[in-house]
């Protein structure tokens, strides 16, 4: 039997004031949870989500589960050390202003446009 690939993505909302909200994480049901952090965020009392929009990927990439943690912490990591925003709470980074791109390097560096 195969083994069920993880997947880390990289996605992104706008809150209520306006703030770019990039976001990086793992899991194995890109639609599952694409719901969960459209109710989630919309709920939520900092950097809420407007009720007209959702989550949106930006991008995505099958992996092992132990190499999406790995990637994931990675990248987080060196986000936080060029200041790509302000890390908050679950793994999202407040964007004043918009990004182009952000890059993630998984043997080979993914340049995302945004």
């Amino acid at each position: 039997m195969p083994k069920n690939k993880e997947f880390l993505y990289v996605g992104h909302y706008i809150d209520t004031n306006g703030n770019y909200m990039l976001k990086i994480g793992t899991t194995n049901d890109l639609k599952r949870r694409q719901t969960e952090h459209t109710r989630n965020y919309r709920r939520a009392k900092q950097f809420t989500m407007p009720s007209d929009s959702q989550f949106v990927y930006d991008f995505y990439i099958p992996l092992s589960k132990y190499n999406t943690l790995r990637y994931e912490d990675k990248t987080r990591t060196i986000w936080q050390n060029i200041g790509i925003g302000e890390f908050v709470r679950n793994d999202r980074f407040r964007c004043d202003i918009k990004p182009e791109f952000v890059e993630i390097t998984i043997r080979k560096t993914y340049k995302i446009p945004l």
